[in-house]
């Protein structure tokens, strides 16, 4: 069977175009993240369970370390009244953190009000 002239020339165009397409749609569903309401976790941070957030912060102190399993960093929201939170980081995340470093940090509020980082990025 011979294949048409234009579509040989079209695949090219629509792999690009998928491509493209892809990337873009990562890059918005990275984007998507609501700002973490750090007042309202201060007083009651079991009624944010299981609700996703984005956080810009510096980190303050490393808390604790476990081989394997992660660290308990303590963090500075940046742009926001004074406050220190705790946040875990899963050691599969392979991060090399440095107290004064600042991250913008997509979290999820666990159980107890546990801030759980999914995805981290160096600002």
């Amino acid at each position: 069977m011979r294949r048409h002239p234009f579509n040989a020339a079209l695949r090219p165009l629509v792999l690009c175009l998928s491509l493209c397409l892809a990337l873009f749609a990562a890059g918005c569903a990275r984007q998507t993240g609501e700002p973490f309401p750090v007042a309202a976790y201060q007083n009651a941070p079991d009624n944010l369970q299981g609700n996703r957030y984005t956080l810009d912060a510096e980190i303050d102190a490393q808390l604790e370390w476990r081989e394997g399993t992660g660290r308990l960093i303590a963090v500075r929201p940046l742009g926001t009244e004074p406050a220190r939170l705790p946040v875990f980081i899963a050691d599969s995340l392979g991060a090399n953190l440095m107290v004064a470093q600042r991250y913008r940090l997509e979290l999820t509020v666990r159980r107890g009000g546990l801030l759980y980082v999914n995805a981290l990025r160096k600002l």
